[in-house]
């Protein structure tokens, strides 16, 4: 069985390099490929309408529809771009929609994912945002609200969020301990994306594994037989 781990594309525009570029790998997958695990902020803003989906977003989804229709799985965690998914994806595609953290058994594994942005308990001020934005009144209001005004307010404060962005660096030191007590929740291994930093090390041999981003990185993992291994993808 193979199966294939994707994080932080963070996709606007269909011209832009970084979505061009997984269109071009999610063309390579068709058929060979098992399962395909989002684990958060694949889209630079996306908010879930009942019958509404954004063009921007529509080459993306028609290639997940493609692989879906190929006998693929999808599995797609929410992030902090990308929540509140809808019934697009349940009901068009038939995805597994996980809105924080679940443990899958796939291929003789039982797998914690999550998008990571609920590691560090100190980040208070950054949870209280998370609660916000995920508030049923909120949710309601952007249902009620014209879908381009939505589009333009969520990538307005999507492009203020890029601002105060500081450089990514090893996640470790706040990960670990985190990974540790999600493993000890009954998983033998686990991934999350959201640091924009790959890492791949163990806790007790218990593989834990960080993907890198979409943006500049190109980074995926692997789950093949067994086996993690993490990748850079090249066109």
């Amino acid at each position: 069985m193979r199966a294939i781990f994707i994080a932080d594309a963070h996709l606007r525009h269909p011209s832009d390099h970084n979505y061009r570029h997984l269109l071009d790998f999610l063309d390579q997958q068709q058929g060979k490929v098992d399962a395909l695990f989002l684990l958060g902020d694949i889209f630079e803003f996306w908010i879930g309408y009942q019958q509404v989906v954004f063009f921007e977003h529509l080459p993306l989804l028609s290639r997940l529809q493609q692989l879906v229709n190929s006998g693929c799985r999808l599995f797609y965690v929410e992030g902090n771009h990308d929540f509140n998914l809808g019934d697009f994806f349940t009901r068009s595609l038939n995805c597994t929609v996980v809105p924080d953290q679940q443990i899958i058994d796939w291929d003789d594994k039982k797998i914690f994912i999550c998008h990571g942005d609920l590691a560090n308990p100190q980040a208070k001020g950054y949870r209280l945002l998370r609660a916000f934005w995920r508030n049923p009144l909120l949710k309601f209001a952007a249902r009620v609200i014209p879908p381009d005004w939505t589009w333009r307010i969520g990538n307005f404060l999507c492009d203020l969020s890029r601002k105060k962005t500081r450089k990514h660096q090893d996640p470790s030191p706040v990960l670990l301990p985190y990974a540790r007590t999600s493993l000890a929740t009954g998983a033998d291994c686990f991934v999350c994306g959201h640091f924009h930093y790959p890492l791949h090390t163990a806790i007790d041999e218990q593989p834990v594994i960080v993907l890198g981003d979409w943006i500049h990185q190109f980074s995926y993992l692997e789950l093949r037989d067994g086996t993690f291994d993490l990748k850079i993808f090249q066109a």
